[in-house]
C-alpha cells in the first residue's frame, strides 16, 4: 500500500503544481496583455531596451537644450537707445546712440553723431561689461541703461532694454 499512497501523493503533487502553473501563467497573461505570446522575461528586457533608448534620447535632448541656451547667451538681450543733440545747435535731437548686448554684457555701441554739415558713425566694442575704448558721456549712459543700471526716466525722447526700442 505504501507505493499506492506514495503514486497518490505524487499525483496529487503533480495536480497541485500544475494548478499552480496555471495560474502563474493566467496572471503572465493579464501582465503581458491579450496576446500574452512573449514570456516576462522577453516583456521585461523589452521595457529596459526601451527604458535605455529614452535615456539616451533624453540625455540627447539635455546636450541640444544647454547649447541652445549657449546660442541664446550670445543673442543680442539688452538694449538701450537715445536720442539728443550733440552739438548743441539747432539740428534738434538728430544724434543716436544704441547700446546691442548679450546676456554676458558684450556686444556693441553704435553712435551716428549729426550736424548740419555732417554725419559720424562710431562703433564701439564691449566685453563682459568693459569697453577699450573711452565711451562719452552718452555711450556711457546707453550702455548703463542697456545693462539696467540705470533707469529710464519718461518724458525724455529715449528708450532702453525693457521698454522697446523706438
Amino acid at each position: 500500500m505504501s507505493a499506492l499512497s506514495v503514486g497518490a501523493a505524487a499525483l496529487l503533487l503533480a495536480g497541485y503544481l500544475w494548478l499552480r502553473l496555471r495560474r502563474y501563467r493566467r496572471d503572465q497573461r493579464v501582465v503581458m496583455g491579450k496576446e500574452g505570446r512573449r514570456d516576462i522575461v522577453a516583456h521585461a528586457r523589452d521595457l529596459e531596451q526601451r527604458l535605455d533608448s529614452l535615456d539616451r534620447q533624453l540625455q540627447q535632448l539635455d546636450e541640444r537644450l544647454a547649447a541652445t541656451g549657449e546660442r541664446l547667451d550670445s543673442c543680442f538681450t539688452h538694449r538701450s537707445l537715445i536720442r539728443y543733440d550733440a552739438y548743441r545747435d539747432l539740428s534738434g535731437m538728430q544724434s543716436t546712440s544704441v547700446a546691442l548686448l548679450d546676456a554676458h554684457f558684450s556686444g556693441v555701441i553704435i553712435s551716428a553723431i549729426q550736424s548740419r554739415d555732417h554725419a559720424r558713425i562710431y562703433v564701439k566694442e564691449v566685453r563682459h561689461g568693459e569697453s577699450r575704448e573711452k565711451l562719452s558721456p552718452e555711450e556711457e549712459q546707453v550702455f548703463k541703461e542697456a545693462m539696467g543700471l540705470e533707469r529710464v526716466e519718461t518724458g525724455h525722447p529715449r528708450s532702453a532694454g525693457g521698454e522697446g526700442v523706438a
